[in-house]
């Protein structure tokens, strides 16, 4: 939506929100009671629902009435529930919608470190944020619908790290935004881990589709990974008790991008990122019954978990007083050529 188009508007529509807005609410009923979230729209193909009390993750996405989200059985849940329990405790309450952020000071793989134990992908999508608003801003005449806000994690004793976010939702485009930038306000070096777990499912996801990267290396987790090689780029229908898959996404210029391509509907999401930043991507494919999903997920150093990012030098540190900022954006298309742009696998990757 343009700025000078709003006037026009106004004699066929009485409330623009209603076309073009967001809504700010909490949550009344189950184990969602109590948390705030806000719907945003966009006017044109896209709605979205951010989870303030959830990191500012973003759980819903639909694009043209479709969900693209990958909606897990636990539903959304209170971070009040959460109980670092290894793997568990973050499974049980792994929304997942289109991301869930992992952080800040570890992600990956559950691990024990000096006597202590750290849960997998870490509490920050388990963390409220504070100090939250969201506007209807303007890019010069074009709106765009803007929620920021800051989650912090500190600890007596311990380290001080702030993330403060801004999603943007444009108007004239189907696109959506994130810039994060994370401080270490504390007194002596930390650890910075992040991974921005972004979440396709059904119908997006479906037997068909097609993934698609920018990477000149794709590798697999493990032996298990290893068996799918000549299907990483290819959704099945979904398969009872079937393990996850996990292929590593390397060596990307300097933007890095993946896309999920449903051509029966004629619909792809294009991911894109700052790959100096986020070097390497983890593509999650769970053809799981009941779980299936596809994650394209953007990190500063893996999934594998903070010791092992140690081990291999990957691990990013923040000085007392340093800022590093992190942007993606997501983009949902119809447009044949745009998709055809990306439809293609860089040299050295099979596709």
């Amino acid at each position: 939506m343009k700025r000078q188009e709003e006037q026009a508007l106004r004699r066929k529509i009485g409330d623009l929100d209603a076309h073009c807005g967001w809504k700010d609410y909490t949550v009344n009923d189950g184990p969602a009671r109590g948390v705030r979230a806000l719907d945003l729209n966009n006017g044109r193909n896209v709605r979205v629902t951010v989870l303030a009390d959830r990191g500012m993750d973003v759980a819903g996405l639909s694009y043209r009435g479709l969900q693209a989200a990958f909606l897990s059985k636990t539903g959304v849940r209170s971070p009040f529930l959460y109980q670092e329990d290894g793997a568990r405790g973050f499974l049980r309450q792994f929304t997942a919608g289109l991301l869930t952020t992992c952080g800040l000071a570890y992600a990956g793989a559950p691990f024990e470190e000096d006597g202590l134990k750290y849960g997998l992908h870490g509490p920050f999508s388990n963390t409220p944020a504070r100090g939250v608003l969201a506007e209807k801003a303007y890019e010069g005449d074009d709106a765009v619908l803007r929620v920021a806000g800051e989650v912090r994690q500190a600890e007596v004793f311990g380290a001080h790290l702030s993330l403060t976010r801004e999603i943007r939702l444009e108007t004239e485009r189907d696109v959506l935004r994130i810039e994060d930038t994370v401080e270490n306000r504390g007194f002596e070096e930390s650890p910075l881990m992040l991974v921005y777990h972004v979440n396709f499912g059904y119908p997006l996801l479906d037997a068909g589709a097609r993934i698609y990267s920018g990477a000149s290396s794709v590798e697999p987790r493990d032996e298990n990974a290893r068996r799918g090689m000549d299907r990483w780029d290819r959704a099945e229908e979904p398969q009872a008790s079937i393990p996850e898959e996990c292929f590593f996404h390397t060596g990307y210029a300097e933007e890095g991008w993946a896309m999920l391509h449903n051509p029966a509907l004629g619909a792809a999401a294009i991911l894109r990122f700052d790959a100096q930043a986020l070097p390497l991507l983890c593509e999650w494919k769970c053809m799981r019954e009941g779980d299936y999903a596809l994650g394209l997920e953007p990190t500063t150093s893996g999934v594998l978990g903070r010791p092992a990012a140690r081990k291999d030098g990957t691990l990013a540190f923040l000085q007392p007083g340093e800022r590093r900022t992190f942007r993606l954006g997501i983009e949902f298309t119809d447009d044949a050529a745009r998709i055809g742009k990306y439809a293609v696998n860089r040299a050295g990757v099979k596709a």
